[in-house]
């Protein structure tokens, strides 16, 4: 189960990296929230608008190296890349985590934190459940 549970986070955040409102759709509950520092997205609706979110010369991209599962949850470390579209070259990047929380085999829950190391603290000492 911890394999799937991490191929399907693969895929969410594969999904969210390709502005793609279908994988989104498929990857993501209906009833879906989006934590991040900013905000909180409730919704598919509010999830694709997130996903969505743009700036003009530059494209964010979630570029995970190592994944973490326990039982519904997955935490993805890695960073987050800020890439110059016209060149193609990776114009910022930050350390980032997102913890994924499962519910049936689509995303219901998604934070995102910039400090991966409390983390994966967290991640680690939360009791199952």
């Amino acid at each position: 189960m911890s394999g799937d549970r991490a191929e399907q986070a693969a895929r969410a955040i594969a999904a969210i990296n390709a502005r793609d409102p279908e994988l989104i759709a498929a990857a993501f509950d209906p009833l879906a929230e989006v934590r991040t520092g900013r905000g909180v997205h409730r919704g598919i609706e509010a999830v694709l608008a997130w996903a969505a979110k743009a700036y003009e010369h530059l494209e964010r991209r979630y570029a995970i190296v190592a994944t973490h599962t326990r039982g519904e949850e997955v935490l993805a470390l890695g960073a987050v890349e800020y890439i110059w579209r016209e060149e193609g070259e990776v114009g910022d990047s930050s350390p980032i985590a997102l913890r994924l929380s499962f519910a049936g085999d689509r995303v219901r829950r998604l934070v995102v934190e910039d400090d991966s190391g409390a983390a994966l603290d967290a991640f680690e000492s939360d009791a199952p459940g």
